[in-house]
């Protein structure tokens, strides 16, 4: 299929970033054909922002995380029936001119999903979160099998059909874990493309990864006698 007749719908959660969406959102239009913006808990009009800039947006709920939002923006991507789905994330670390590299494994190759990498493009973050990172891949591969270079990455695509399949419960961080772990054990096929990260940008803390640790313990062990 050409990536000219797919359907993209790129879903963005955002929290308190009215000075910077619109232009996230106006760069974010030119390479897909819906933005969807989830600003559940800002206090602020970041809503009211993406919509002026044309992004789609469900009504805000008095609800935060990360793992909410990005639930609700998949949901809400189904209304108008794309066929690729990519998750990126608002706050400027993400650059959507990538967005037709990580999509161009599906469009082309017919993966089922690809993983915008950080670890194998550019990235500029601090280092005891490049120490974490390495931490959580190598927990990843003891509980799959499989090895990613980046296992936490906000950054990526799905087939619609395939995404909408899974059964998704992470309110927070936890979310690229709850959607890469429950993809693997569908036997979704997936490719690493190498993402840049202009910036680094605050939010996960040590204690985040150590919940995020602890939730993929959890859900590898839920996973392994489940037969979804």
């Amino acid at each position: 299929m050409k990536y000219d007749t797919m359907k993209i719908a790129t879903v963005l959660p955002a929290y308190n970033l009215e000075d910077n969406i619109k232009e996230i959102v106006t760069r974010t239009e030119e390479f897909c054909d819906v933005v969807i913006v989830v600003s559940d808990g800002s206090t602020d009009e970041t809503r009211k922002e993406a919509i002026k800039a044309g992004a789609r947006s469900p009504p805000e709920k008095d609800i935060k995380g990360m793992g909410n939002a990005v639930r609700r923006g998949i949901e809400f991507s189904k209304k108008f029936d794309p066929d690729i789905v990519v998750l990126m994330d608002a706050d400027g670390q993400h650059l959507p001119e990538e967005i037709p590299k990580v999509v161009k494994p599906i469009v082309e190759d017919g993966v089922d999903f690809v993983v915008g990498s950080r670890f194998m493009g550019e990235l500029r973050t601090s280092k005891i979160n490049v120490i974490g990172n390495i931490g959580l891949k190598i927990l990843t591969f003891i509980l799959t099998g499989r090895w990613f270079t980046d296992t936490e990455s906000g950054f990526r695509a799905y087939k619609a059909e395939k995404l909408y399949d899974l059964d998704l419960e992470a309110k927070n961080y936890e979310i690229e874990t709850d959607i890469l772990f429950k993809s693997l054990k569908k036997g979704h096929d997936y490719e690493e493309v190498p993402i840049t990260v202009p910036k680094a940008v605050p939010g996960v803390t040590v204690l985040d990864g150590f919940k995020m640790g602890w939730f993929k313990i959890k859900l590898a062990f839920k996973l392994k006698f489940s037969s979804v």
